[in-house]
């Protein structure tokens, strides 16, 4: 085996390394590296570091970035690496073309977060290895449970999707592919991609590196990180919701045309199994790979929503993927409908039975309206937040900002609150049960009744609406600060902790928790890669977000009464309204809160009443419920730390923030610049 070079610093960089991790004089380094393995690198002295300089400079053109050299190298080595430059515009760190090798504190952190409970990717031991050999290299290994367990489960959720596109347009029918090619190309494109998924070359490489587990290195996986994320990446521009799901849509409507009794049979699940995988893979592998994937390509850590455009470059060199091989929905000219899909030859042979344009646009356009409406009563819902709490960030609540340090001292936060990520949607869930819950104080002296009309065998809307308002305080209790929070703060605690302690059994099994809790009690469309079941019963959970459901439904029975008694005259002409008995009445809160003050000075004195409490109320539920009951809104749309972490990495935990926001003094701007 070759000899390595022996590794070359900068003037200085030992001795601050040395300065960082206390006293280590040169016979205690020696033996360190006797223990470890390796070589005992060197710094070069300041005439070689001058020397070094003026020989990398390039000699053609002024102003190229320089970059650190990490092994001795000669002038020749120099001059190749600049005709491999990166081309103008281009990050260094990201050109395939220049080699790149992490220090010790980047390593530590990548071994780090790879050997976290979620992804297993680096054993304890491992990580623990990579933390005291400081002046050597060593073998980035990876952890046999990894291999031997992780990586089956992923390539099983891969295979399952590849057989299923596979099987509904295999390539040797000639003449089904052809109707699709024809009919739908941007269709045809996508299952493409989908059924030539290589996971031959996964099962293969992950057979050799099953064969030995506990000698598997990071370098062995790029085959199969390339086999992997190829797809993926050609895929990019590809959205579930608006191409997806119409693809497979076209691809059944195609086999039905076929054989109708064949498509419901067989190909209908095959169908709703590969949407479901895809989701599924786009969703949690990519995610759950790319530590690993991370390792293989960056030199430096990065979060997972940065990683892919910090790195693009890299990766997709590693995948083979270039710009105009993806599949871009908007070269195939306009959408592909399933309505407007229509094989010659098949519509003819099969023309009654094909659904009928005019029945799906009428579908569309239901769908249409009331997209329209929900998006309408969510901005209503935003706009009345910002009035209650302005520059609070509603109008960012998508990218998620950190709304901890506004409402801490406007609702006096509970300890442990602040551990929850800024970037976890439960942050913004749980601010708005703390409005609800101060709204409710009022809200519990509003007299309800039934609706006319209700059937005999229906719960009334007033006993639905006493349940949920009169148990609010309850569903807090249970759901955040008695079952979810606990957790969280142990969990705090361990990462606080050892390394042996974060990878232990009992902290996976917490972890686990937490994700169930997250889905059983507030958003029932989250999806996490869990090994274990809940440990917890069902009758020991009351969704909330079904709670929240119900609750807005009846308020905006209410609300709807309330406008037509508007129209009626209002509180002039103390108009009746079904549902409610006292809705000109001036609302009541007996004690004070942060909520009803701020209604006070925004309301005037005659509109602070009943009425204007249940829209208010109502604003704030439409924008929780779009929030937990909405497939498609943002709290489903990345999957990040559970913790607050320094700079968002999801490594170490963050217990403080920087400063506090006054929302008082905020507030009371916000009043005199309504009253000019």
């Amino acid at each position: 085996m070759a000899k390595k070079d022996r590794a070359v610093y900068a003037p200085g960089e030992l001795g601050r390394l040395r300065k960082q991790l206390g006293e280590v004089d040169d016979q205690e380094a020696m033996f360190i590296a006797q223990r470890l393995g390796g070589q005992v690198g060197h710094e070069r002295s300041e005439e070689e570091e001058r020397s070094r300089i003026e020989s990398a400079k390039p000699r053609s053109s002024l102003g190229q970035p320089k970059r650190r050299v990490e092994l001795a190298a000669d002038e020749d080595d120099i001059r190749g690496r600049r005709r491999s430059s990166p081309r103008r515009g281009m990050d260094p760190s990201d050109n395939p073309a220049i080699p790149q090798r992490a220090n010790y504190w980047e390593r530590v952190k990548l071994d780090k977060f790879a050997g976290q409970p979620e992804f297993e990717i680096k054993s304890p031991m491992q990580v623990y290895r990579s933390m005291f050999c400081i002046f050597t290299e060593i073998p980035d290994m990876v952890n046999p449970l990894f291999v031997k367990r992780r990586m089956p489960e992923y390539y099983k959720k891969i295979e399952v999707l590849v057989l299923a596109c596979r099987s509904m347009l295999p390539r040797n029918n000639a003449r089904r592919n052809e109707k699709l090619k024809k009919g739908a190309p941007l269709a045809y494109a996508i299952i493409d991609v989908l059924r030539n998924w290589d996971i031959e070359k996964i099962s293969e490489d992950l057979a050799k590196i099953q064969g030995n587990p506990k000698n598997a290195r990071v370098g062995d996986f790029a085959g199969i990180l390339k086999a992997i994320y190829r797809p993926l990446y050609l895929l990019e521009k590809i959205e579930i919701d608006a191409h997806m799901r119409g693809t497979f849509k076209i691809l059944y409507k195609l086999l039905y045309l076929e054989n109708p009794t064949e498509a419901q049979s067989k190909f209908q699940e095959l169908v709703r199994t590969a949407l479901i995988s895809y989701a599924g893979i786009h969703r949690d592998i990519r995610y759950l790979m790319y530590p690993l994937l991370m390792k293989q390509v960056s030199a430096k850590f990065f979060p997972y929503i940065s990683f892919f455009y910090e790195r693009r470059n890299r990766i997709m060199a590693l995948v083979g993927v270039k710009e105009e091989e993806m599949v871009n929905p908007a070269a195939f000219g306009a959408q592909e409908d399933v309505a407007t899909f229509n094989p010659e030859e098949a519509q003819e042979e099969k023309e009654g039975e094909a659904e009928s344009p005019e029945e799906q646009s009428e579908e569309e356009k239901a769908k249409a309206y009331t997209a329209e409406a929900e998006k309408k009563a969510l901005t209503r819902g935003l706009s009345t937040m910002e009035a209650l709490f302005p520059k609070a960030g509603w109008d960012q609540l998508a990218s998620f900002p950190d709304l901890y340090p506004y409402f801490v001292d406007t609702f006096d936060l509970k300890r442990g609150v602040i551990n929850i990520a800024p970037s976890d949607p439960l942050q913004q869930i749980f601010i708005f049960m703390r409005i609800l819950e101060d709204l409710f104080i009022g809200l519990r002296h509003v007299a309800f009744r039934p609706l006319a009309n209700t059937p005999a065998n229906a719960e009334s809307l007033d006993a639905a609406l006493g349940e949920t308002i009169n148990g609010w305080r309850f569903f807090v209790e249970s759901s955040f600060e008695k079952a979810y929070l606990p957790r969280m703060n142990e969990y705090v605690r361990i990462l606080e902790g050892s390394v042996e302690e974060r990878n232990s059994a009992y902290t996976r099994k917490l972890v686990s928790e937490l994700h169930w809790l997250k889905r059983l009690f507030f958003l029932p469309y989250y999806k996490f890669d869990s090994f274990t079941t809940p440990t917890f019963q069902r009758n020991e959970v009351t969704p909330i977000y079904s709670e929240v459901r119900n609750l807005r439904k009846n308020l905006s029975l209410v609300a709807v009464n309330i406008e037509e008694g508007n129209r009626a005259g209002g509180a002039d002409a103390k108009a009746a309204c079904d549902g409610i008995e006292n809705p000109w009445e001036p609302y009541l809160f007996q004690v004070p809160n942060p909520l009803s003050k701020r209604l006070d000075a925004l309301l005037a004195p005659k509109n602070r009443n009943n009425a204007s409490l249940i829209f208010f109320t109502l604003a704030a539920c439409t924008v929780l419920d779009y929030l937990l009951n909405n497939e498609n809104s943002w709290a489903y749309s990345k999957q990040g730390s559970l913790f607050r972490s320094m700079n968002g990495e999801g490594i170490n935990p963050l217990t403080g923030v920087d400063a506090r926001i006054d929302a008082e003094a905020i507030f009371r701007e916000s009043l005199k610049q309504r009253t000019k």
